[in-house]
């Protein structure tokens, strides 16, 4: 069996995050064919098929390849590791650290970690990934994020998780809604009046799952993809919503008023999760100290 390098793993780590050799290329710096060789060294040093190219797709990681894409990634932040403590006795970070952020909370996530890293390590060159919970533990597991944040229950028994802040689903109306004069709100009350549920895997599923539980079926109204518009329509009066994070008002302005659930429901706590058995780099034990911080 030849020999795995440290360039091999470095150029597959990039395809791994970026999924395409040509950015791969312009993330390393080098040329196109010079990772597509490292990544046909590696896959024969190691036996295995590690990436499929699919024509207008870009590439897939094979089972094999994702294993190896989580530990590349670490290999090459430890040995970074090195350098930087060697070059820099302050404990200056320094690297590329990519983090997966589910949709409905990357405005109170990215903000955050993007100001608290060009202040402490500049040195960092930080990158977000939006998405589903499927995408951000797929991004995590196949090598392209080295942290996610999303919800509980978007995380499988294969994630290790950090609790940042504990939620229930609360629903969200108009200040002139007949039940907002209501203290608390169960889904019986609810079932005779226009929904607007956000339309995100797994969100959908759970809150579908809540009403099934105590034998409602929802007048869903509409299905969105992101907050902002369920915040307007349920603004103007229009629906009620269920959702994590109370805000005050739309993004038109209009008042938006939160009252917990009566009901019974589960805790769905917003948690920073890395994978099982992986060691956290100093960048990720940075950026769980930071959000840990936030939600405190």
């Amino acid at each position: 069996m030849s020999e795995v390098t440290l360039r091999q793993l470095e150029y597959f780590a990039a395809v791994a995050e970026t999924q395409s050799v040509t950015e791969a290329a312009r993330l390393c710096h080098v040329s196109q064919g010079a990772v597509s060789l490292a990544l046909g060294q590696l896959e024969h040093a190691l036996g295995a098929t590690l990436a499929v190219r699919q024509r207008g797709r870009g590439i897939f990681l094979t089972p094999e390849g994702q294993a190896v894409a989580t530990r590349a990634r670490l290999i090459t932040e430890q040995v970074l590791g090195l350098r930087t403590a060697v070059s820099a006795a302050h404990d200056e970070l320094a690297g590329r650290l990519s983090i997966g952020v589910f949709t409905t909370v990357a405005v109170h996530v990215v903000p955050h970690l993007a100001e608290w890293f060009s202040v402490r390590h500049p040195a960092v060159e930080l990158n977000f990934v939006e998405g589903t919970g499927p995408e951000i533990q797929d991004a995590l597991f196949s090598g392209r994020t080295q942290l996610s944040v999303g919800y509980e229950a978007q995380f499988d028994d294969d994630c290790a998780i950090d609790v940042l802040h504990e939620f229930h689903r609360q629903v969200l109306l108009s200040p002139d809604h007949p039940l907002a004069a209501c203290e608390s709100i169960g889904f019986s009350q609810l079932a005779e009046y226009p929904a607007a549920l956000l339309n995100l895997e797994p969100a959908l599923q759970h809150t579908l799952a809540e009403f099934r539980r105590y034998g409602v079926t929802p007048n869903v109204r509409w299905l969105f993809g992101n907050v902002p518009s369920i915040h307007s329509l349920v603004g103007r009066g229009l629906a009620y919503s269920l959702l994590m994070q109370p805000t005050a008002t739309s993004v038109e302005g209009l008042p938006l008023a939160f009252r917990p659930l009566s009901d019974e429901t589960p805790t769905n706590s917003l948690v920073a999760a890395t994978p099982v058995g992986v060691d956290r780099s100093a960048m990720v034990r940075e950026a769980l100290h930071s959000l840990h911080s936030q939600w405190t």
